[in-house]
């Protein structure tokens, strides 16, 4: 359970410090950025979120087994 609860909150972080991925409503006055590749630390982040919300989902469902 602990376990989780770091995972999680590492998770939380992660999630919190990436940068939008849209432009949102800039999108309609034409100024949105979608076609400008992503940084390196932007794609290290993508692959840390998608690494720890495997962990989350594995410790969760190894959590519910107990």
């Amino acid at each position: 359970m602990i376990g989780v609860a770091i995972v999680s909150a590492i998770l939380l972080i992660l999630i919190g410090i990436q940068e939008p991925k849209g432009e949102g409503l800039g999108a309609i006055g034409g100024t949105a950025s979608i076609f400008h590749g992503s940084s390196p630390r932007q794609k290290l982040l993508d692959k840390l979120i998608i690494v720890f919300s495997v962990l989350f989902a594995v410790g969760v469902f190894v959590a519910g087994l107990m």
